[in-house]
């Protein structure tokens, strides 16, 4: 192939990259690294105070108005801060005074109280339920997605169809609506919370507590995400060939032996894929959180992004948010794509 067909060929993807994923890339870097403010100046403004007697004065005082520029909008001014914004976002003086006053204590409570005084603080505490849901979600999803395509692969063709669409479903319905369903039956009055109550369990309210909601958060991530993997594994398991499995059997190899020693190794670099896809998804975990209205228990660092750019109007602080996901998305792939290549290089 000639080099300007190749060069022609390669280059809408390359441009569509570009636009989509560098030019939002460096916007956010621009963005965390500078800080922006509305130029203003003091005018002298005069006004009518009504007084008694329907009579009015004239009131002249100084406020602050914004400069407009030549097509009247208001002048912005731009100031390169470094990582000013990035240390707001951490909250690190925060969490240096709070770790300053741990110093004193035994070590074992001390330790103890270092965390629960770091989880207080709104970055660290998105941080520490961001990584417990990644790293407990991912190799449950595997374990469970594999679970699943194994089953589906023993029995009969007949039925595979079936249960291959039903496996499915979580996956086809949209975060949000799998969220609120998943949210709406655990509600105080909700079906889960009166079907306790008429067993004799009593009512729980799933969402009044830090653990169960937490554990309700990860369990939906689980049950989302596991259709992914079952797909994808099962897929892998129509590419094994019958031979190896065949001779571990004449071995003696018996079923635990035959997953560990045959259908694992063959699976291995697909489940390489899954982790990785699934580690980016999970870090940047935002729509449980929103619809369960868990902020107070539960948080992410991407739900913080979100609640600072809403609420905060702090674009500034908002992409240093952002930047702090992809940085943690990237430190989380690091061993698993250096793992992958170690493998890759040794079967080589």
């Amino acid at each position: 192939m000639k080099l300007r067909t190749f060069l022609a060929f390669v280059a809408p993807s390359v441009a569509i990259m570009v636009i989509l994923i560098a030019v939002p890339l460096v916007g956010i870097v621009y963005l965390s690294l500078f800080q922006s403010h509305t130029k203003t100046e003091l005018v002298e403004l005069t006004v009518e105070v009504p007084t008694f007697g329907g009579q009015t004065r004239r009131d002249t005082r100084m406020s602050p108005q914004p400069v407009l520029d030549s097509s009247g909008n208001p002048v912005r001014v731009w100031t390169y801060v470094g990582a000013r914004n990035l240390e707001k976002a951490t909250d690190l003086d925060q969490l240096a005074q709070a770790l300053d006053t741990m110093r004193d204590g035994a070590e074992g409570g001390l330790l103890r109280r270092m965390y629960q005084e770091a989880t207080n603080i709104d970055f660290w505490a998105a941080l520490e339920f961001t990584l417990l849901y990644t790293f407990i979600t991912t190799p449950a999803m595997l374990a469970v997605g594999l679970g699943l395509a194994l089953a589906v692969n023993s029995v009969t063709r007949r039925l595979r169809g079936t249960l291959v669409f039903a496996t499915l479903l979580p996956m086809i319905v949209t975060p949000i609506v799998s969220s609120l369903a998943v949210y709406w039956l655990f509600l105080d009055n909700s079906l889960i919370s009166t079907l306790t109550n008429e067993l004799g369990f009593g009512r729980f309210y799933f969402l009044a507590d830090q653990v169960t909601t937490r554990t309700l958060i990860i369990c939906y991530g689980i049950w989302f995400s596991a259709p992914f993997a079952f797909i994808i594994l099962y897929a892998g398991l129509q590419t094994l060939p019958q031979e190896p499995l065949e001779s571990a059997m004449i071995d003696g190899a018996n079923e635990w032996q035959r997953l560990r020693y045959v259908i694992v190794p063959h699976l291995a670099p697909l489940i390489t894929v899954i982790a990785l896809i699934h580690i980016m998804d999970a870090y940047r975990v935002f729509e449980p959180i929103l619809v369960f209205s868990s902020d107070v228990y539960a948080s992410s660092v991407q739900y913080l992004t979100y609640f600072v750019l809403a609420y905060e109007d702090n674009i500034h602080k908002a992409a240093a948010y952002s930047l702090l996901t992809i940085v943690g998305v990237i430190l989380l792939l690091v061993p698993v794509l250096r793992h992958s290549f170690k493998e890759r290089r040794v079967q080589l």
